[in-house]
């Protein structure tokens, strides 16, 4: 669906892309994650025809994004990271605008000859109705927009990126300065659109990757620095067991004894419940069950096991391992 080929993008004597590759397939949601400058908005831009690359090649449905760039604005739904509103507008005179651009008007001038006028001003009508109850906007389709929150703001950006039904969407931070329950909503709504979308999505919320994406690609300074399944890049960035356990019991000498026992490759205090109650990480050595061995040297020393559990390392953590 989506081709990218040694794709570079220079601001004068500046590199911002260096040389990347990689495809989207139909029906895929990829995560496209990466520090802040390290390209992504920049390839969101490329890829939409709005910014043109220095050089490589991008096709998107077989388009050629140097030849064919209002082709692919067509197939292509597009929110960016400041969401294109007008302000002075209410919500339903947006919605028939953006309808109108996109084209949904003409479609309905040129079905008129056969149909009638009355059933192709209810196509554009019919339309805004799916995409105002897909978004969750018939609360607020008669507010101005300068009066919504941020969260229904979003919504509206996201509802003009699917306005002419894309089959390709492109997302720019769409959960960007949503409280938790307005980031759940677009979390719901991004993941009832990737039924029927390809979807490439850039965060910096690496759970909300975890919980919509099927695959993961994170730049870094303008470069591929992983790609793969969250899965994957935790193998490739060498996927290790943590153990957290909470004991009670002298923290310095808890912590001595952790540090000290036989297969521990490394031991941290984590956090603090209380007076001698405190958290510890400990990350064993490849293969081994600390289990066991861990159990006994609290028993013999007169400790408490208040909180046990063994996570493998996170998202979170191989973004920081791929991009520090």
């Amino acid at each position: 669906m989506i081709e990218i080929k040694n794709l570079t993008k220079k601001f004068g004597s500046n590199t911002i892309l260096d040389n990347i590759t990689f495809s989207v397939k139909k029906g895929e949601v990829l995560g496209f994650l990466g520090p802040n400058g390290a390209g992504k908005t920049t390839t969101m831009k490329i890829i939409t025809s709005f910014w043109s690359p220095t050089s490589g090649q991008v096709e998107v449905d077989g388009l050629d994004a140097r030849k064919n760039s209002l082709g692919i604005r067509k197939r292509i739904g597009y929110l960016p990271e400041t969401v294109p509103l007008y302000d002075d507008m209410l919500v339903f005179e947006y919605l028939k605008f953006v309808a109108e651009i996109r084209g949904l008007a003409k479609e309905g001038i040129k079905r008129a000859a056969t149909n009638g006028a009355h059933a192709n001003a209810l196509n554009m009508k019919q339309r805004i109705k799916e995409v105002v109850k897909l978004c969750g906007l018939a609360g607020v389709i008669r507010q101005p927009i300068e009066e919504l929150s941020k969260g229904y703001r979003q919504r509206v950006g996201l509802a003009q990126a699917i306005m002419h039904d894309p089959d390709i969407l492109i997302l720019d931070e769409p959960t960007t300065g949503l409280d938790p329950n307005q980031i759940i909503e677009i979390r719901n709504l991004i993941k009832e659109l990737a039924k029927e979308k390809t979807i490439i999505l850039s965060t910096h919320i690496l759970g909300e990757v975890s919980a919509t994406c099927d695959r993961v690609i994170i730049i870094n300074k303008g470069k591929i620095a992983g790609e793969g399944s969250p899965a994957e890049l935790a193998k490739k960035a060498g996927a290790r067991e943590l153990i957290y356990v909470k004991i009670k019991g002298p923290r310095e000498e808890v912590f001595g004894k952790l540090k000290a026992m036989e297969n521990v490759v490394k031991a941290e205090i984590k956090d603090k419940e209380s007076e001698n109650v405190y958290g510890y990480e400990i990350e064993p050595r490849t293969g081994i069950d600390l289990r066991e061995s861990l159990s006994m040297a609290v028993m013999n020393n007169g400790w408490s096991i208040l909180e046990f559990n063994k996570k493998l390392v996170s998202l979170e953590d191989v973004f920081r391992e791929l991009t520090k």
